[in-house]
């Protein structure tokens, strides 16, 4: 299979590819997309959109009206419908107990997972009456092989900006190595700075509508939107 170095170097005209700069600009984007989290970064790991083991942790009251069947729709997508393994978590105090979950089904139709749930009450209550003393823990793979192909320009755009504000950092582009007359009063100490404004800029402003195809992120509210 092609890889995403590959992808870049045949499809970016007369752009050098640098495996620190595609691994750079694949963080980057994972950043902005949301395959980065603030609970992966706790836990010492840089999630990015490539293809892997992701986690999802979701409370489940112990009781609700037709709670025997949990709908869940997973997070992150594309995901491999065959990955998927559920975990029912008691917790009571300091114990917890774990009961694998056997029963369930994929709707192709609705793009969510029924659950068959053990909980021991089922039925309608009132809210105050419900504990979240449960937990179900999803584990799956899922994730991107290779950049979708409608995506490759903006992926090239963005692996050239991250080239122009690497080959800048290191002192390599000190204004003694450029015209006096050429410069003007732009102040090249803040050069690398300004790259990234502007490649923010072009991302949030420019590109957002292509990039967030590949956003998971959630609410609304944030930065890319909702995609399912």
């Amino acid at each position: 299979m092609t890889t995403i170095k590959e992808q870049l170097e045949e499809y970016c005209d007369c752009l050098e590819v640098k495996e620190t700069d595609v691994n750079e600009l694949i963080n980057l984007i994972s950043v902005y997309t949301c395959w980065t989290d603030e609970q992966s970064i706790k836990m010492g790991r840089c999630d990015n959109f490539l293809t892997g083991e992701r986690t999802e942790v979701i409370d489940i009251p112990d009781c609700a009206c037709e709670c025997d069947v949990y709908e869940f729709e997973p997070r992150y997508q594309p995901f491999d419908p065959d990955s998927f393994t559920f975990t029912l978590i008691e917790q009571d105090g300091i114990n917890e107990t774990a009961t694998e979950i056997t029963e369930f089904a994929y709707s192709m139709v609705d793009g969510v997972f029924r659950i068959k749930l053990p909980l021991p009450e089922c039925g309608c209550k009132s809210p105050c009456g419900c504990e979240e003393n449960y937990k179900l823990l999803v584990t799956y793979v899922a994730g991107y092989d290779q950049i979708p192909d409608c995506l490759l320009p903006v992926f090239c755009e963005a692996l050239q900006w991250i080239k122009v504000k690497n080959t800048c950092d290191c002192n390599e582009c000190e204004p003694c190595k450029l015209d006096p007359e050429v410069l003007g009063e732009i102040d090249y100490t803040t050069l690398t700075g300004r790259l990234q404004d502007y490649f923010l800029n072009v991302l949030t402003v420019q590109y957002a509508k292509q990039i967030r195809f590949m956003g998971v992120c959630r609410p609304v509210n944030d930065l890319w939107g909702v995609v399912v």
